[in-house]
């Protein structure tokens, strides 16, 4: 086991280590999201059926009351009213019997005597303040009083009647009248209680309906929080599984279902870091056991340059030129692997230096001398000396492809331009060919890693399709940006301009 594996294998140890301990949503870890939602609807729903159950039993017991207290004064007050009805008939019968001596009317008197003590019954069984059950109370008995002398004195004369009780029923039916006063003012306070307590009904009604529908949303926020969240994790883990981020393991809780796609997704991941190290393997080794042939063939093409071992004629000196041109181009393509093995094992780790631009873009040149001498291709160097802070060797790999890509696509005898310049706080470098350019369906995958335009006729070596990507993240590691500009009419091929600030803001790297 190499040292990458051995690394990645504690970090996952690690990572399990910490998954292991306790976590809120463990508690969580029943059902399915089907009836994690049914058990959301039942407890958001909660408090309101809590709060109709409440409004019923506040009505219900208002209504009850109202019955009981409201209804019997009613009737209390009725019956109060049918008592003195009755007085006045039994007064107006005993005066008729004393005109007239008729002992029908005198019966008339007593079925209006037998109302009255059945009106005094139903008046005895309602629930009625004190003043109000005295005061029937004596009205009865004085009632029965007078109707017990009234009925033993008969057979007296009827002038006799009529002067000794007639001042009696006047009291009685003044006690009567004062009865019937109280029970209209009795009505009057059951009402104007009730009234307050319907006001008081409706206000915890109210109060109660409206906590209950915050207390909903409360809840059905928190428990939309609860499923939410491990789709946020799932979408998380996919966009760093995306992003090639391996080392941290994918622990989805909640639902039996997204678990299950939690398990997958850690499957897919651990799949992903062994197929990520066996390309890494890959790439560091071909690279590496090419570096030394591509050594050798450099070594003899050199020597047989220098005409170490003899002569050449003119035609091998043209042969070993073209060998010479092959060796750099096969240069380049592994020296790009070796950086693309970079940028994807490890984070960018920034060198910042003082750069000169024009000593590195002069240096790059000559390495490509001979295959501008194969196209008889020129350069136009547009530059004021600038020292800037950068990452050499990025800055190395960030010109030289885009310098290469332009020697690629141009024609021969055509001219290449470098531009160099400073504005603002922004260093512009301008790149640019008279190739056929870029076409539209072509751009928006030119910085996509293995994507391969055409190659001109008349370039017979192939790209690794590695070295725009290169460039556009050595670029995004130095907080600058790239973009393809429109062609002028001099440089109508491919205008590469790239943006990077002259202060980068240095992050510290934490070892």
């Amino acid at each position: 086991m190499n040292q990458s594996e051995s690394l990645n294998l504690k970090q996952i140890l690690s990572n399990r280590r910490k998954h292991k301990r306790w976590h809120l949503f463990d508690f969580f870890r029943i059902g399915s999201i089907f009836q994690w939602t049914v058990a959301a609807l039942l407890v958001v729903t909660l408090p309101l059926i809590l709060t109709l159950l409440y409004s019923i039993q506040s009505i219900e017991k208002y209504t009850n009351q109202s019955h009981t207290t409201l209804f019997q004064t009613l009737k209390a007050s009725k019956h109060s009213q049918a008592l003195l009805d009755n007085l006045l008939l039994m007064d107006r019968s005993i005066r008729q019997y004393k005109i007239l001596e008729d002992p029908e009317i005198l019966k008339v008197y007593k079925e209006h005597h037998q109302a009255f003590k059945d009106n005094a019954l139903l008046i005895k069984k309602y629930n009625l303040p004190e003043d109000q059950l005295l005061l029937s109370t004596k009205l009865i008995h004085s009632e029965n009083e007078l109707y017990n002398q009234i009925v033993t004195k008969k057979n007296t004369l009827p002038e006799k009647i009529s002067s000794e009780y007639a001042k009696d029923y006047s009291q009685l039916r003044s006690d009567a009248r004062h009865l019937v006063f109280l029970g209209n003012r009795q009505i009057n306070i059951e009402t104007t209680t009730l009234s307050e307590l319907a006001t008081l009904i409706r206000k915890q009604i109210s109060y109660s309906a409206l906590v209950s529908v915050l207390l909903a949303m409360l809840l059905g926020l928190f428990l939309l929080y609860l499923i939410n969240r491990p789709i946020k994790h799932i979408g998380m883990a996919i966009n760093k599984l995306g992003n090639a981020q391996f080392s941290n393991r994918i622990h989805i809780a909640g639902p039996k279902d997204l678990r299950k796609i939690g398990k997958h997704l850690e499957w897919l991941r651990l799949k992903l870091i062994r197929l990520e190290n066996s390309k890494q393997i890959f790439v560091k080794t071909i690279s590496h056991e090419l570096k030394t042939p591509l050594a050798t063939l450099v070594e003899g093409t050199d020597l047989l340059q220098d005409e170490l071992v003899g002569e050449l004629n003119t035609e091998q000196h043209k042969i070993i030129e073209l060998i010479q041109i092959a060796n750099i181009r096969l240069n380049n393509l592994i020296e790009n692997l070796l950086e693309y093995q970079k940028i994807t094992s490890t984070q960018h780790k920034m060198a910042y230096s003082k750069v000169n631009m024009n000593q590195l873009v002069e240096f790059i040149c000559k390495d490509y001398q001979l295959l501008l001498n194969s196209k008889n291709a020129s350069i136009t160097l547009e530059a004021n000396p600038i020292i800037f802070l950068a990452d050499r060797d990025k800055m190395r790999v960030i010109i030289s492809n885009l310098f290469s890509n332009a020697l690629k696509f141009s024609p021969e005898n055509g001219q290449i331009l470098i531009k160099i310049e400073v504005i603002g706080y922004t260093l512009h470098l301008l790149i640019a060919d008279q190739g056929p350019g870029i076409s539209k369906h072509q751009l928006p995958h030119i910085f996509t890693e293995f994507y391969k335009q055409s190659t001109p006729g008349s370039w017979k070596i192939k790209g690794s399709g590695l070295g725009l990507n290169l460039v556009k993240d050595y670029v995004a590691a130095h907080q600058g940006q790239i973009k393809l500009i429109a062609p002028s009419k001099i440089y109508s091929g491919a205008n590469f301009l790239v943006l990077l600030p002259l202060t980068p803001t240095i992050k510290i790297q934490k070892t």
